[in-house]
């Protein structure tokens, strides 16, 4: 999986599972992906993975209560 770390321009930066980060172009990625979307690469092309951003998307979530309920 790569998760969407930001938009410089005609480039995304993504951050692949081994948080290393890559530099691909934005033709190649599906046009309504936004910033911490997942992706998952599919025939060249990167997909969002709606099921997997759902799922850490909500892992983020309860962390943070988790963090809140500390202070």
């Amino acid at each position: 999986f790569f998760a969407i770390d930001r938009f410089e321009g005609r480039l995304a930066i993504l951050e692949d599972d081994d948080e290393r980060m890559h530099q691909v172009d934005r033709s190649l990625i599906q046009p309504d992906a936004k910033e911490s979307d997942v992706l998952r690469l599919e025939n060249g092309v990167y997909v969002v993975d709606a099921e997997e951003t759902t799922r850490r998307r909500e892992a983020v979530r309860r962390l943070q209560e988790r963090l809140r309920r500390k202070q």
